[in-house]
């Protein structure tokens, strides 16, 4: 592992919640290190958990919410658009 992304990495202590406002689709991607997160977003029916080695493009605008199952470190990245192809 990049020992540089470990110093970018955010913690989540069991049972706290971080919301994140997207304004774009496509706008980051979550990676759990440890722990195990619950994922929603704002008119989505799914249920996105994520242990360790796991991880979750949001894919739609709006407000989500990061749940922390266990105590949890993950990472949390600008996504690319995806390609369209020529």
């Amino acid at each position: 592992m990049n020992n540089d992304l470990n110093l970018d990495s955010r913690t989540l202590d069991k049972g706290r919640i971080r919301r994140i406002h997207e304004s774009r689709p496509f706008g980051h991607r979550i990676e759990c290190l440890t722990g195990a997160l619950w994922i929603t977003q704002d008119g989505d029916s799914r249920d996105i958990v994520l242990g360790p080695g796991d991880s979750f493009s949001f894919d739609r605008a709006g407000d989500a919410l990061i749940s922390a199952l266990d105590d949890s470190r993950f990472l949390l990245l600008e996504a690319c658009a995806p390609q369209v192809a020529h």
